[in-house]
């Protein structure tokens, strides 16, 4: 196994990839002195899921046979790339303290495991893992998260700067936040859904949650840059074009744009114009709501100048106007719709102009994108043949490829996901891999998705 400091890949090569994150595939949250994360609290503790459904199996990656034989099959696919999270608790187990050697030695054997496979690692610091300590602290709400984020970012960067080069800071943070929230409601006995927009007290908090995120990232860059360390740091945003019906009302297409400033604009206005978005801090104001936003927040963010813009795409947003919050979301007619949204190929396309033209062109890397449909990956005589999920991806590079010969600088393509895994709330029930996964015996079989890519990461 290679474990050399050289970092071969031409930066200037297009990477091929597949993304996955530690609790929905690692299984083993006992090995090695692992520390306990929130979702261990949601889902062993609290059953948020359901009775008996847990990341205490997954997929079972941790365990080095396995993974291994599952980089095969990555080399077989093609892929060039590997986007993966490390588990915050793995690494410091209380989330502050004493760093854990089992846990680094775990991830510098994967990451020269990928590389002696010729496969480029992206490393994710943080997909949604907080140390349970700090999550019953306060978690992102408490201001102090930024300093817990810099302090583990710089262990990371000082354990694996040497054998990494591109590092993915934070994912989906809006989506973490959704799901802290909905978190918090169902400990306390209700059945609250996931939501994107909650009710204004929760929006203000969700919205400071974000802005601590965004300084956390910011930290941990000015870190790695004073600290000399060679590589490109940046977030992975779910980024979704806000639209209308067509019976849409005059306060509907009000509503959709605020809620574009909080979807999209809350992060890209500080990262790209050093700025939080006025027409959200107004509404705040007009609401008499606090999202603890200081005034030099902004330009710090600006400043930190992240690498790159990792941008998670499935589908548009459509939504309507709604007193309790900024905007409702709902599902329009006539779209077919995949499990997280209408299936808009067009709009990952405008989605990827609008970077290109409002924010710079900044260099993204596409983080995520895929797919999964009610019925499409029924397992036949050894077969899996998801046609919808086939023709989403095919679907979605196409429009990648337009937005690329029109001038985006998009750098790389990682397929979410390469396999089936656990969908956090949902469980085992939604599947979103391109790799089929029997849970029972831990059995892989590539889907008839998994061919088609392999077709078109050879130009097909």
């Amino acid at each position: 196994m290679n474990q050399s400091s050289s970092k071969p890949r031409d930066p200037r090569q297009f990477i091929w990839g597949a993304a996955s994150a530690a609790y929905q595939v690692e299984g083993s949250p006992r090995a090695d002195g692992r520390g306990r994360s929130v979702w261990d609290v949601y889902l062993e503790d609290l059953h948020l899921a359901g009775p008996g459904i847990s990341g205490a199996v997954a997929i079972n990656f941790y365990d080095r046979d396995q993974y291994l034989k599952d980089i095969r099959q990555f080399k077989e696919l093609g892929l060039t790339g590997y986007r993966f999270s490390i588990s915050w608790p793995r690494i410091m187990p209380d989330g502050l303290g004493p760093v854990n050697p089992a846990g680094v030695a775990h991830y510098r054997r994967f990451i020269g495991d990928l590389r002696e496979a010729g496969i480029e690692p992206m490393l994710t610091l943080y997909h949604w893992d907080m140390p349970a300590a700090l999550g019953a602290a306060g978690g992102w709400e408490n201001r102090q998260s930024v300093n817990w984020f810099r302090r583990y970012a710089e262990v990371v960067f000082a354990n694996f700067a040497d054998i990494v080069d591109l590092f993915c800071l934070i994912n989906e943070p809006i989506i973490d936040c959704a799901f802290t929230l909905a978190a918090r409601d169902r400990r306390g006995g209700s059945n609250a859904a996931l939501e994107f927009f909650p009710d204004r007290p929760k929006l203000a908090t969700t919205l400071k949650m974000l802005n601590h995120i965004l300084l956390a990232a910011a930290a941990a860059k000015e870190s790695f840059d004073k600290r000399g360390y060679a590589g490109r740091l940046g977030l992975a945003l779910p980024l979704m074009p806000v639209l209308t019906t067509d019976d849409a009302t005059d306060e509907d297409r009000a509503a959709a744009v605020l809620a574009d400033g909080v979807i999209n604009r809350w992060m890209l206005e500080p990262l790209y114009r050093s700025k939080h978005p006025a027409d959200i801090i107004a509404f705040l104001r007009d609401a008499g709501l606090d999202a603890g936003v200081m005034p030099e927040d902004g330009a710090t963010i600006g400043r930190a100048g992240l690498d790159y813009l990792g941008v998670n795409f499935y589908a548009p947003l459509f939504v309507r106007a709604n007193e309790r919050t900024v905007a409702e979301p709902l599902r329009p007619d006539g779209v077919e719709c995949a499990f997280n949204g209408p299936v808009m190929p067009g709009q990952f396309k405008t989605l990827l102009d609008r970077l290109r033209t409002d924010y710079g062109n900044p260099p993204v890397y596409i983080t995520e994108n895929g797919a999964g449909f009610p019925g499409d990956d029924v397992l036949v005589d050894g077969r899996v043949n998801d046609v919808k999920r086939a023709g989403y991806i095919t679907g979605h590079v196409a429009a990648m490829h337009r937005a690329i010969a029109d001038g985006a600088d998009i750098r790389g393509y990682f397929l979410w996901s390469s396999h089936d895994n656990l969908e956090w709330f949902s469980g085992y029930e939604g599947r979103f891999g391109v790799i089929y996964v029997d849970f029972d015996t831990q059995r892989r079989i590539p889907k008839h998705s998994a061919e088609v890519y392999a077709r078109l990461i050879k130009g097909g």
